[in-house]
């Protein structure tokens, strides 16, 4: 599919996508998409070689959200698989919006259009930053190479900033937290409007959104002890449940990823649905605790319709 559809030319690929899609509305597939979304920002997508992070154009954004409004049917995360596993033949395949990170734009820029589209959405937030600003290390990276400064000096490696922040993640937590705080002496306080306050939780609380939990420390978890595994899926999860009024039972693993040994752990402190960043198709098959999500192109509206008539033609095969 990805060979054919970088053969194809510009003009034919929403049509080949669009005639993809109904042809498999028509199949008895029982399949559905999560997608995931970081920060949405309002001065165009970032993914340049100096870029640590990229982020999604607000316009793409929102020609995406209304792409899935009218291709897809649009439900909350935690319903998902049950969607999956009830399609029927000729229904519209179901899929789920989340947002993940303690981001000021999941307020500023993509409650108002999830507003606008009435589209249902689950955010993943951290909680480190309920009562004070805080920016985790791969904001100060950015912070640090949006200045010009020397951040290879980091890990005393000539690398590109993408690259040196796959290394940094690769790290264990304990030295993460070091190169974070060098960082931070590097480019100085994080900025006042850094992460989100428990306002901001309250606000898409009340906004009728579904928060779910991603890990104070965002540490990734796979290689984490059996101990410090049940720290990281307790740590500030009661302080953020306050912010949000509700029970947290849905979890996104950070950096999407998870193993049966993680999903265990997480089944075994109560959370009931967890999200990876497989980039799959769910299937009827997928285990709740390892739902697997896509993120979406930073490029244009028809590579993002073909990168799900894609997932959904690999599903379950």
């Amino acid at each position: 599919m990805r060979r054919l559809w970088r053969t194809l030319p510009g003009f034919l690929r929403p049509v080949v996508a669009r005639t993809l899609e109904l042809a498999l509305r028509l199949s008895a597939r029982r399949a559905g998409l999560i997608l995931v979304y970081h920060a949405v920002r309002a001065d165009g997508a970032t993914g340049a070689e100096r870029d640590v992070a990229r982020a999604h154009d607000n316009a793409l954004f929102e020609a995406q959200l209304r792409h899935v409004r009218r291709r897809y049917r649009l439900v909350p995360a935690r319903e998902l698989l049950g969607a999956v596993r009830a399609r029927r033949r000729g229904e519209r395949f179901p899929l789920a919006l989340t947002f993940d990170d303690d981001l000021p734009t999941h307020v500023q820029t993509a409650l108002p259009a999830l507003r606008i589209a009435g589209a249902p959405a689950t955010f993943f937030l951290c909680g480190a930053s309920l009562d004070r600003p805080y920016a985790f290390w791969w904001e100060r990276l950015q912070r640090a190479v949006d200045s010009g400064l020397d951040v290879a000096r980091v890990l005393g490696e000539p690398l590109a900033p993408q690259t040196l922040a796959l290394r940094i993640e690769e790290e264990t937590p304990s030295r993460r937290k070091e190169i974070g705080d060098e960082l931070g002496r590097l480019v100085g306080e994080d900025p006042p409007g850094s992460g989100m306050r428990a306002k901001d939780v309250r606000a898409l609380a009340e906004a009728g959104f579904e928060i779910g939990f991603h890990t104070r420390r965002h540490d990734r978890l796979p290689p984490l002890s059996d101990a410090l595994l049940r720290d990281a899926l307790s740590d500030g999860r009661d302080a953020l449940e306050a912010a949000a009024a509700c029970r947290m039972t849905m979890i996104a693993y950070p950096h999407g990823r998870a193993d049966q040994r993680i999903a265990g752990a997480a089944r075994a402190a109560g959370f009931e649905v967890g999200f990876t960043g497989a980039g799959e198709a769910v299937t009827a098959r997928s285990d709740a605790l390892l739902l697997s999500r896509i993120e979406p192109s930073f490029t244009d509206l028809a590579s993002f319709a073909g990168q799900l008539v894609d997932a959904l033609l690999r599903a379950q095969r």
